[in-house]
């Protein structure tokens, strides 16, 4: 009896989907622009199933004398850099991201953001990053103002 009932309680655990992406929502009204489908691979990053951006993982990298543990870019295919990261555990054990949005020359932070896979999903769906693999910039300023944590 008692190992039905652990079976019924782990059941609920499994059936249900896990999200552990947390959304941004800026408000910005749908243009149609949003992609629909998001991919990822090792090395790009696709919109509506077309590879739209190209991304680049580094470990211990050395930026400004201080070791990076993981460091990321995402770039353009015409080899821009657009953002590039920093993450790695802060004080209390928990990981953190800094951001850098180089279209804007601005350093970005959000305990909601960590790494490629939020940002990107958090950009598309503030029609920041467009499906036909185009940057918003007016959007990526407004997601910048309303959601960056690093004062």
């Amino acid at each position: 009896m008692a190992k039905l009932f652990s079976v019924l309680l782990l059941i609920p655990f499994f059936a249900l989907p896990q999200n552990y992406t947390k959304m941004i929502d800026l408000g910005v009204s749908k243009s149609g622009m949003e992609p629909k489908s998001i991919n990822f691979s090792t090395d790009a990053i696709y919109l509506n199933e077309k590879k739209c951006f190209n991304y680049v993982k580094k470990n211990d990298v050395v930026i400004n004398n201080e070791t990076a543990p993981n460091y990321f870019e995402i770039i353009s295919l015409d080899n821009t850099t657009l953002f590039s990261g920093i993450i790695k555990k802060n004080e209390n054990g928990n990981f953190e991201s800094t951001i850098t949005f180089h279209p804007i020359k601005k350093l970005y932070k959000n305990s909601k953001i960590i790494g490629r896979n939020d940002l990107i999903l958090n950009l598309s769906s503030n029609q920041v990053l467009n499906n036909n693999c185009s940057l918003n910039i007016k959007n990526l300023e407004l997601f910048y103002e309303k959601s960056n944590e690093n004062n």
